[in-house]
């Protein structure tokens, strides 16, 4: 007895509310006199693609401001779409709306009226649920890559970016693309984007969009930039360890993927008498007149990214033969400056004697006999101290060069070239010869 009481009292409680509620749509002045929804095919493919919704509006009082509110939903998003006037006693208003939609689906609509002046819905109504194909084409994003397979720095490398929103246009709901993942500032629409200046490294560039509408889209680009090889080449030398006046030059020859006419070519050579002398943009060197003596030569190779490469090597010119021209002697400078050479393999020793026999035969018994007298001597000076200097020790004392062409420069170091063109250096603090390195 006590619930059924208290069931009593909470509908009386209620039913106030619920009246005027009623009686302020029953009440209004605002009167819709004919409403429905129709979905139609508007690009005749067989398909409904809209709905067209339609209403009948007046009014019993002198005027009335009123707002036409259809909304489209589906399963994703709902769609607002509003119609404010303001009507006279006597005339109707027409109302005609055209949703499109923008997914394929069902679309719920629903219409409301409402009373501008005193912000109260004077009319709400369920116009049924549709079943449509998209006529509009939501957002989409594309970004496409134009490179070689293989990208380096500064090599041609654009991309293309595309981006739609059919719905948000249509509606005037548009958002705004954001990119990531790019090296520089990008603008919101620009393209092409040129990343033929990026800095190698592997991207992810990223973009994405949303309407006002809520709608969504994304696009996604990877790629790798790789450094620019540095120049590969050799130099190739014809006409090594040869004299003053005969032939000699230093061709530089591109290897691997490196174009030499796309190359910056400069030569650097340190003669003997320590003058640089430098040349560019050729790739072959004349060194047939150079003069005799060591010659330091630097070949740099720079590619149009900045990339270098340098290879470096010495070449020997021998003094020129006796019989040269004056313009080979004259490109050999001063006699006294030439390097002094030894004849190496290509002595043929003379006997002392009558023979060679009888002169190895003396040599040998006079070997033998100093050898005793060292002997004695050697022994007499055991326990004591020896300052017998070394005579490989001493400069004026030319070191033996083991068959190998020699020669001395202004400071008095022996110099000797091995058949490979490298060229050693007789250390008397080791008496030993010594490659030389730059």
């Amino acid at each position: 007895m006590r619930d059924r009481l208290m069931a009593v009292f909470l509908a009386l409680c209620v039913m106030p509310m619920v009246i005027s509620v009623v009686s302020a749509q029953d009440g209004s002045h605002i009167v819709v006199y004919d409403s429905r929804a129709d979905h139609l095919d508007e690009n005749s493919d067989g398909t409904y693609d809209i709905v067209r919704v339609i209403a009948s509006i007046g009014t019993s009082a002198g005027n009335a401001m009123i707002a036409v509110e259809v909304i489209a939903s589906n399963e994703d998003i709902s769609i607002s779409f509003w119609d404010n006037t303001s009507i006279q006693s006597g005339d109707t208003y027409h109302v005609q709306t055209t949703v499109k939609a923008w997914a394929d689906g069902d679309y719920s609509i629903h219409l409301k009226v409402w009373d501008v002046e005193s912000t109260i819905i004077v009319h709400d109504e369920e116009l049924g649920t549709h079943e449509l194909v998209a006529s509009l084409t939501p957002p989409m994003l594309s970004m496409t890559l134009e490179s070689e397979p293989w990208i380096f720095t500064g090599d041609t490398c654009l991309i293309h970016r595309e981006s739609t929103d059919l719905v948000g246009a249509h509606y005037d709901e548009m958002g705004v693309v954001s990119i990531q993942g790019v090296p520089w500032l990008v603008g919101e629409y620009e393209t092409p984007l040129d990343c033929s200046r990026w800095p190698a490294g592997d991207y992810t560039v990223t973009e994405h969009y949303r309407n006002g509408l809520g709608m969504v889209a994304t696009a996604t680009l990877t790629m790798t930039i790789h450094i620019h090889p540095p120049p590969s080449f050799v130099v190739e030398v014809s006409g090594r360890n040869s004299e003053t006046g005969t032939p000699c030059e230093l061709l530089i020859n591109a290897t691997q993927d490196t174009l030499l006419p796309e190359m910056e070519i400069e030569w650097e050579v340190n003669n003997p008498t320590q003058e640089i002398q430098s040349y560019t943009d050729i790739s072959l060197l004349d060194c047939t007149m150079w003069a005799p003596g060591v010659h330091k030569v630097r070949a740099t190779l720079t590619s149009p990214q900045g990339r270098e490469t340098m290879e470096a090597l010495n070449i020997v010119r021998l003094p020129p033969v006796d019989d040269a021209s004056l313009e080979v002697l004259n490109a050999s400078g001063d006699p006294s400056r030439w390097p002094e050479t030894s004849e190496g393999s290509s002595y043929e020793p003379q006997p002392l004697f009558m023979s060679q026999p009888a002169s190895i035969a003396i040599v040998g018994s006079g070997g033998f006999l100093i050898a005793v007298i060292l002997g004695i001597f050697v022994a007499g000076m055991i326990g004591g101290e020896s300052s017998k200097e070394d005579p490989w020790s001493s400069e004026d004392v030319a070191p033996d060069s083991e068959g190998l062409p020699t020669f001395v420069d202004d400071q008095g170091i022996h110099w000797r070239q091995q058949t490979d063109g490298s060229v050693d250096w007789w250390d008397h603090s080791t008496n030993e010869w010594l490659p030389f390195e730059e």
